[in-house]
């Protein structure tokens, strides 16, 4: 892997594109609620580059970019290239003067994930590390797959690694994977650009990084499966966002979460990110549906029960809510630590809330104070588990429940820890809240403030034996 931290890149800012009937810098282009070169220099800022040099032909990348409050606060230095802004080679000449040591470079002209910048950072480093992936076919219009890939060869050019080595032995029209344009590289990249022609002729960048291939000094760094995808056309954004929006599942997604409440999250993600909507305001709408359904649920009466099933729709349809937040703070590079714990204490004071709001609801709706009486002790019980998990959140620095996993290593009792790894599920929201519903919708509301008792005590039960842990990583 790289030696030494690499604290430096070289942002491509000159490209164009037509847009609403005009010329426009690329960089400006907003993929998913955030500019193109906004989007490169936070996912670099986030891997450890302290200090920017960003090449531009348009002044108005400039303003419009330090008009960001995250933006003006990184390290940036401004570099104009408007004499040939199409020619790569040209702008990192004008931006040799700034670099110093080893530097990353990255067109803004497509979307890359930091998991691109990791995997560079992985590869041992001679001249050039070029991350390289799968083709972004699916990026191309049927039947014009030619036109649609960009003239320059080194922003998405085939390469084609020696077999285990990972060396690059040549770069053109065929091989093994495509370059996603963003490499790192050392002062010998400058040397082979200013190695003329046998004419005399200047080379161009994908020349130099032919030529330095040609010595084995080029190495590919294999992304997997990470996201990268050219956004140059009404087309590529499209297909850029689609994929970026996709790529917000979680991994910690349980069931429900995965085939219901993500989906629609993510739908309705892919249209609010294209408006100044900010993650709180979802997480505050989100508390306020919660609230609505525990007095819709407190409604109800023995004349009219199905106030309870209206409350119960509510707060499933709060639940579906509650992951656009984090879509939108991971989409936008909005995450802090405020709106993480803002994230969490709103979920459990509408959990808190319904309970009670159902529990009385239906205490009406029978005649038994004792189902509001039972809800009442599992709020309670709750509220304890929740203190108790709070403080150990801050103890790792977190604010989301999902840093926390259970511990179910047999060291113990084998079959008690096995039964608790099973049933692990009834403890997340997007389950006992879809199953509320379907007890609800059943007329089983016995059952669901019963089993929301017993799944408390078992939670209690298990936090008291295997206290829950800090997660390695719940992406």
């Amino acid at each position: 892997m790289v030696k030494t931290p690499i604290s430096l890149a070289v942002l491509l800012a000159t490209s164009t594109s037509h847009r609403r009937g005009r010329e426009m810098p690329t960089a400006l282009t907003r993929v998913g609620g955030v500019s193109l070169v906004k989007r490169a220099l936070m996912v670099l800022a986030r891997n450890g580059v302290q200090r920017f040099v960003v090449v531009i032909a348009d002044a108005e990348v400039r303003r419009v970019s330090l008009t960001d409050p995250q933006v003006a606060g990184l390290e940036i230095t401004w570099v104009f290239n408007a004499e040939r802004p199409e020619d790569d080679a040209y702008s990192l000449w004008r931006a040799r003067p700034h670099v110093r040591g080893d530097f990353f470079v990255a067109p803004c002209d497509r979307v890359f994930t930091p998991a691109v910048v990791k995997a560079l950072i992985a590869e041992p480093l001679d001249a050039v590390s070029i991350a390289v992936g799968r083709a972004p076919i699916a990026a191309l219009p049927a039947g014009d797959q030619a036109t649609s890939l960009p003239a320059d060869a080194h922003a998405i050019a085939l390469v084609e690694p020696a077999a285990g080595a990972g060396i690059v032995r040549a770069m053109g029209e065929r091989g093994d994977a495509w370059s996603t344009g963003v490499f790192v590289a050392t002062r010998l990249l400058f040397d082979a650009l200013d190695a003329t022609g046998k004419g005399g002729e200047v080379r161009t960048l994908p020349e130099a990084l032919s030529a330095l291939a040609s010595r084995g000094t080029v190495r590919a760094a294999d992304i997997g499966d990470a996201l990268w995808h050219p956004a140059r056309t009404p087309f590529e954004r499209k297909r850029a966002e689609k994929l970026l929006v996709r790529s917000l599942r979680k991994s910690v997604d349980g069931v429900i979460a995965k085939y219901i409440n993500r989906r629609f999250s993510l739908a309705a993600s892919s249209v609010l990110m294209h408006f100044p909507i900010r993650p709180n305001h979802v997480t505050a709408f989100s508390l306020l549906v919660s609230i609505t359904a525990a007095v819709t649920a407190a409604m109800a009466t023995a004349a009219s029960p199905l106030w309870l099933i209206v409350g119960a729709v509510l707060w499933q349809l709060a639940s579906m809510l509650d992951g656009i937040d984090g879509e939108l703070a991971r989409l936008k590079f909005a995450e802090s630590k405020f709106g993480e714990w803002f994230d969490t204490l709103t979920d459990d004071v509408g959990k808190f809330i319904f309970f009670l709001g159902s529990g009385y609801g239906f205490a009406a709706v029978s005649g038994q104070i004792v189902w509001l009486q039972i809800a009442a002790l599992a709020v309670a019980i709750q509220m304890a588990l929740s203190l108790s998990l709070y403080r150990k959140l801050l103890r790792t620095g977190s604010g989301s429940h999902y840093a926390l996993a259970w511990d179910v290593s047999p060291t113990h009792d084998k079959l008690l820890m096995r039964l608790y790894s099973r049933i692990e599920f009834l403890s997340r929201r997007d389950y006992y809240v879809f199953a509320w519903l379907v007890m609800a919708v059943s007329g089983l509301f016995e059952l669901a403030i019963s089993l929301t008792l017993a799944t408390t005590l078992w939670a209690m039960t298990h936090e008291l034996l295997k206290p829950r842990q800090v997660r390695e990583s719940f992406g």
